[in-house]
């Protein structure tokens, strides 16, 4: 299988997140190693992506939000799993992020689609 960021036909901004990606399962994850990896420097790096009126911080954002709820689906993982699997420091700035995104604390948004999950479930049989 070929790496996310060695595939020259995607557009940058779909190598960076491949690459975010992969690293975040690997543990964290920084502009200095996506740049190593797509043989550039951190410098042409951020040119690139603000060529597409993208940078780093956004699509890595991106990536973990598109995990977290990944992961949130998955009831086996924990909150504080989830938010070590995401790079962040503490399950705190994991949930401030969330709550960010989502407009709710990660706790409550888990809680939420269970329940919804549950009654939809429910009401199907």
């Amino acid at each position: 299988m070929e790496l996310p960021g060695k595939q020259p036909g995607l557009p940058l901004a779909e190598r960076v997140a491949g690459l975010i990606t992969a690293g975040l399962e690997k543990g964290r994850i920084g502009v200095e190693q996506v740049s190593s990896q797509l043989n550039m420097s951190r410098y042409t790096l951020h040119k690139r992506l603000r060529e597409e009126n993208l940078t780093f911080a956004a699509l890595l954002e991106q990536v973990r939000r598109e995990q977290a709820l990944r992961y949130l689906g998955d009831g086996n993982r924990t909150l504080v799993e989830i938010a070590e699997l995401l790079g962040f420091s503490e399950l705190s700035a994991f949930s401030r992020a969330f709550k960010r995104w989502m407009g709710t604390p990660p706790g409550e948004f888990r809680l939420l689609r269970d329940s919804l999950s549950a009654g939809s479930a429910g009401a199907a049989q």
